[in-house]
């Protein structure tokens, strides 16, 4: 059997548990709680890609790179909370105070 055997019978089972139906753009038109969804990956996916970016120039020792990376990390953070009407200065100042509670390592051997 062929890779692309392989890839036909695979997305038979994929249409068949209704997901070619559930990720079409006619679906997600009638579904805008499940459209808000894959926005949400979207972005998310954007947050983590700058974060590998931010790996990358780590592995590859170009520290001059690190600042704009952490910024660009940091503003699609801030787009994504906006967006999601979330007060990051808020939820920053409350996670401080509670990791400020926190046992060293949170409590984990060295």
């Amino acid at each position: 059997m062929s890779v692309l055997d392989l890839q036909q019978l695979v997305f038979e089972e994929y249409k068949r548990n209704g997901y070619a139906e559930r990720w079409s753009v006619e679906y997600l038109k009638g579904h805008p709680k499940e459209l808000d969804l894959i926005i949400d990956i979207a972005e998310v996916g954007l947050i983590n890609t700058e974060v590998s970016e931010l790996l990358e120039d780590i592995r590859s020792d170009k520290p001059e790179n690190y600042g704009a990376e952490c910024a660009d990390i940091v503003i699609r953070v801030m787009n994504w909370c906006n967006r999601k009407n979330i007060d990051l200065g808020w939820h920053i100042q409350e996670k401080n105070k509670k990791n400020l509670t926190r046992d060293k390592l949170h409590g984990r051997a060295v």
